[in-house]
């Protein structure tokens, strides 16, 4: 059957209208709408903002271009789900059906919503060194959301809180609840943040003084080892012998052993009598030397007595 001479037969006249209220859906969710009817309808038209979405009559169907591949359609409940919602979804939806000849028609009202995103609270000081709270958050349907402001003892409703604080350590904490009509954020914010220059400083000092004796300790581990080390070494650069100065022998001391300790013994008692014999012979040549000069003195005085 064609679509426009259905159309055209499905003329109707409005009994009844079951009006809703607005009905909230998350963004990708799926919206699904559920009249209350008493019998399987003979035609069904669904409308989004005056658009046909979907026309059934009989065993025919025709989807409008926008919804194909999203939209589900029971023919027997009339029952209708979008897949996926989008913010495009939001608007008016219109059932129309014919049951037993009469005629029937649903609305409904959705809007199509995002989750709340974590608040964000800054603090503002005002001329009069008075701290103010904003709170805030980041949303597509702002008119949506409500600021709830709380502390021990105390709530106030909106994004601003005017508090007292005592001190730069004050610890008081304010919360901040944001919700809209499907989800809820809390952020929660300490008096003394209110200082966060005063309270940097004296984190940069604390560092500051942590590095310098951290500096200090290792330039006097730095010494003390230097110095140690230099203590313990041996003097293996110069030796004297009879003033001679000599180089650092790189051969290994060997561990005699009985055997060799005597003959190490017996070869020094050799050496010691081989100078030994050295010096009588050079003793003895210089006192034959010295015979021999006396006699050739001697020889000389008798030649000039003959004379």
């Amino acid at each position: 059957m064609d679509y426009q001479h259905v159309l055209v037969y499905f003329m109707w006249t409005f009994t009844a209208v079951s009006a809703q209220d607005v009905k909230y859906f998350l963004k990708g969710q799926d919206i699904h709408f559920m009249p209350s009817i008493s019998e399987q309808p003979i035609v069904i038209l669904w409308q989004h903002n005056e658009k046909d979405v979907v026309f059934s009559v009989g065993t025919e169907k025709y989807v409008a271009s926008s919804h194909k591949n999203r939209i589900t359609l029971d023919r027997v409940s009339a029952e209708l789900t979008i897949k996926n919602a989008t913010y495009e979804d939001s608007g008016k939806y219109f059932l129309e059906m014919n049951i037993n000849s009469e005629q029937d028609t649903f609305l409904y009202r959705i809007e199509v919503i995002d989750k709340v995103s974590k608040p964000n609270i800054s603090c503002e000081m005002s001329d009069t060194k008075q701290p103010t709270l904003v709170c805030s958050t980041e949303s597509k349907h702002p008119h949506l959301l409500k600021l709830k402001w709380s502390s021990p003892g105390k709530e106030q409703t909106g994004p601003n809180l005017t508090i007292t604080v005592r001190n730069e350590d004050d610890d008081q904490v304010y919360r901040c609840d944001v919700s809209n009509p499907l989800t809820n954020e809390t952020a929660s914010f300490t008096a003394k943040d209110c200082f966060p220059g005063k309270r940097s400083d004296v984190h940069l000092i604390i560092i500051l003084v942590c590095i310098f004796i951290l500096v200090i300790l290792c330039c006097v581990l730095y010494i003390t080892r230097h110095y140690l080390k230099v203590s313990k070494e041996p003097d293996e650069k110069t030796s004297f012998l009879d003033q001679v100065l000599t180089l650092p022998s790189n051969s290994g001391l060997n561990v005699l052993t009985e055997d060799e300790k005597m003959d190490s013994e017996g070869a020094m008692r050799l050496t010691a009598s081989v100078h030994a014999l050295h010096s009588s012979s050079t003793h003895l040549n210089t006192i034959t030397e010295l015979s021999d000069t006396s006699n050739d003195q001697q020889d000389h005085l008798k030649n000039s007595e003959k004379m």
